[in-house]
């Protein structure tokens, strides 16, 4: 008899920290747009969401592990 590898699962109560696709029609031309995590930018007619409309809240800019120099 076998053992089975389980691979270790994250709490329930962490946060997501992998991006999810999600995917909507352009509000100006009509075309289907792919984003990640509500936030779209059209690629045929330059249509962009506002930041807010996305599905989850944005890092703060001291949550950024590699920051730009200034």
């Amino acid at each position: 008899m076998t053992s089975r590898w389980e691979p270790e699962r994250e709490p329930a109560t962490a946060t997501q920290t992998t991006p999810e696709i999600t995917t909507t029609m352009c509000s100006a031309c009509g075309s289907q747009v792919s984003g990640l995590n509500g936030r779209y930018a059209c690629g045929v007619c330059g249509w962009v969401n506002n930041w807010a409309e996305g599905h989850t809240a944005l890092p703060h800019a001291g949550e950024d592990q590699d920051p730009p120099e200034p």
